[in-house]
C-alpha cells in the first residue's frame, strides 16, 4: 500500500534556505520514511513560506485541507517561527520585553489551537497514523529573552505529545551553538546540512502504528 503524507507548515516546510535544487527536510524525511517501511509514500504539502502559527490555524480549518489531514498516514507539522523572528525584530527595533512576551504567548495558544484540531480531525481516523511537530531553534542566540521563549514554547509545546501518535521533535539542540554549521547565509533558515539533520531527527522518533500495520499485514 502506498501512504500519504499532508504537510502542514512555514518556511522550514518549504525548504527555503537550501540550495538551489536541493530538498528542505520535508523531501528529505519522506525519503527516510520510504525507505523505513518500504512504500511510496506520495506527498502533499499546504505550507507556505512566511506563514505565522494564525495562518496554519487558519489553514488547518479549511474543509479540504482538514479532509485530507484526516486520509493521511503522515502529518507533520512547523509553525512558530516566524512568530519568533517578526517578534525578536521588533524587540530589536525598540520593542519593549512586554511586546515579545505578548507574541511568544500569542504563537503557544495558535499552536495549541493547530494541534488540538488536528487531534479533534484524527479522531475519527480508522488507519494507523503518525504527526510529528517540530519545536523552535533560535536563530536570534544573542538575544537572551529570544532564548528564553523559544525554551518557554517548547516546554509547553512539548506536553502536547502522547509519546505514540503525536511527537515532537527536538530540533532546538540541533541548531543550539551549532548556527554556524546549520544555518544558511540568511542566519535564520536552515542550510542543506541543517535540514538533512531535521529530517534524520524526525526519522529516528521511529513510524508507531504504521510500522506495526505493516506487520500485521
Amino acid at each position: 500500500m502506498a501512504y500519504s503524507y499532508v504537510v502542514l507548515g512555514d518556511s522550514l516546510s518549504v525548504g527555503v534556505g537550501s540550495s538551489f535544487f536541493s530538498p528542505g527536510f520535508v523531501q528529505r524525511y519522506r525519503r527516510f520514511a520510504e525507505k523505513a517501511l518500504d512504500e511510496q509514500i506520495y506527498l502533499l504539502s499546504f505550507a507556505q513560506s512566511g506563514s505565522k502559527t494564525e495562518d496554519v490555524l487558519l489553514e488547518i480549518q479549511k474543509e479540504f485541507v482538514a479532509n485530507r489531514v484526516k486520509e493521511a498516514e503522515i502529518v507533520t507539522v512547523t509553525a512558530g517561527g516566524n512568530d519568533l523572528i517578526d517578534a525578536a525584530r521588533e524587540f530589536l527595533n525598540g520593542g519593549n520585553e512586554k511586546q515579545l512576551e505578548k507574541k511568544l504567548n500569542n504563537s503557544i495558544a495558535n499552536m495549541k489551537k493547530i494541534l488540538e484540531n488536528i487531534t479533534n480531525i484524527k479522531k475519527h481516523c480508522h488507519h494507523p497514523y503518525i504527526v510529528r511537530v517540530l519545536n523552535l531553534y533560535n536563530p536570534f542566540p544573542n538575544i537572551p529573552l529570544a532564548d528564553e521563549g523559544v525554551r518557554r514554547f517548547n516546554r509547553l509545546l512539548k506536553g502536547f505529545s502522547n509519546g505514540d501518535t503525536i511527537i515532537v521533535a527536538d530540533i532546538y539542540k540541533i541548531f543550539k551553538n551549532n548556527e554556524g554549521d546549520f544555518l544558511s547565509i540568511d542566519g535564520v533558515h536552515p542550510n542543506d546540512n541543517g535540514y538533512e539533520r531535521m529530517a534524520e531527527k524526525i526519522h529516528r522518533l521511529g513510524y508507531g502504528g504504521l510500522e506495526t500495520g505493516m506487520e500485521e499485514e
